[in-house]
């Protein structure tokens, strides 16, 4: 079996590693949106930490997609001059990164991660089929403007109970026109958000897809009707295909996971199989709970590709440093407290936990 530290190539993109930086919701942008100072250097210090494959947090393709006040945008073409700065610091010498930009649009409040977000004012479920069609054209169009900025793939958010994610939940998709019923018609709009973006970027530009294997809440959908939901997203063009989990109380939900993994760590590993079935020798991450590499090279064993962290890196951005050096301790600091979480959406992205400095 491979090792975590060997490369691997999805489509046309060779990774150094296996290790991949899970988005997660920075909150640095200005309030209109455009990258900072403090965004460009939080990415220069990921690119120089040694992971393989950096995915930025949620950019929003609309602005009335946006969930946090500080959240990256991409709806306009202003916004490319400001990506290209991230992805130039991504590509700095020596660092060998490679990096993609995770398309998001939040749909109805009060799901993911959206603690403290304003009310978005949308409806899943009253949205016209022009509204429908505009917010699949603005995927489209925001994968390409990552394209222009220099980037090297593209990331979908599908998961956590965002607008895709409640397109494809029972939960929230009350639907009875050909956006909602049934399986086929809850995953319509996902397949038409991956066509918008293929008939931006082209068939050879890599396309990441963050989606969950289940959605932890009764009435809910679960790991057999999502493993069938990827392999019909990798047909339509999907390359890799990350794992992920829940729709709603992410942070309860998580405490629970975590204390159900106990030393095997990943949250989500029952969907291994199941997916891996499903896409066939498509690329398969998955995400939660990951923190040794004993763990790692477990789940490379029993299929995974790429190995998800998203909150470890934010107290050690310099994790893929540390855990593959045989002097360092080889598993990451973080205890999965969820601080780091509840601050999101009003301040900036900091390990509560472990940086004690005071915000600005």
């Amino acid at each position: 079996m491979p090792k975590v530290d060997t490369p691997y190539t999805i489509q046309n993109l060779t990774l150094k590693n296996r290790l991949l930086r899970s988005a997660t919701m920075e909150n640095m942008a200005d309030d209109q949106g455009f990258v900072t100072d403090a965004l460009v250097n939080l990415y220069h210090d990921l690119a120089i930490g040694g992971t393989g494959l950096i995915i930025t947090g949620a950019s929003a393709v609309q602005q009335k997609g946006r969930v946090w006040s500080h959240q990256t945008a991409l709806w306009d073409d202003r916004y490319i001059k400001g990506l290209a700065k991230l992805a130039k610091v991504v590509h700095q010498p020596g660092s060998n990164c490679k990096c993609a930009v995770q398309l998001h649009h939040g749909g109805m409040t009060g799901f993911g991660y959206s603690y403290g977000s304003e009310d978005s004012g949308y409806s899943l479920n009253d949205a016209s089929e022009s509204e429908i069609g505009k917010t699949i054209d603005a995927f489209g169009k925001a994968a390409l403007r990552v394209k222009k900025a220099g980037f090297d793939a593209i990331s979908v958010h599908a998961a956590h109970g965002y607008l895709i994610s409640q397109f494809l939940s029972p939960l929230t998709n009350n639907r009875s026109d050909k956006w909602g019923g049934d399986p086929a018609k809850r995953m319509r709009f996902a397949l038409e958000v991956c066509r918008s973006i293929r008939n931006k970027v082209g068939k050879d530009f890599p396309l990441f897809w963050k989606m969950n294997c289940a959605d932890f809440c009764n009435g809910g959908s679960e790991i057999a009707e999502y493993a069938q939901i990827a392999k019909k997203l990798v047909q339509a063009g999907v390359d890799l295909i990350e794992v992920s989990g829940g729709v709603k109380e992410q942070i309860k939900l998580r405490s629970k996971l975590k204390k159900e993994a106990g030393k095997k760590e990943a949250y989500f590993r029952d969907a291994i199989q199941p997916f891996r079935e499903a896409i066939g020798n498509k690329a398969l991450a998955i995400t939660g709970g990951i923190r040794s590499l004993n763990v790692m090279q477990d789940l490379m064993d029993e299929g995974v590709d790429m190995l998800g962290i998203c909150r470890p890196f934010i107290s050690e951005p310099d994790l893929p440093n540390k855990i593959f050096d045989p002097a360092e301790k080889n598993t990451a600091k973080c205890i999965s407290c969820n601080k780091c979480l509840l601050r999101i959406a009003a301040q900036p992205l900091k390990c509560v936990e472990f940086d004690k400095t005071d915000d600005d």
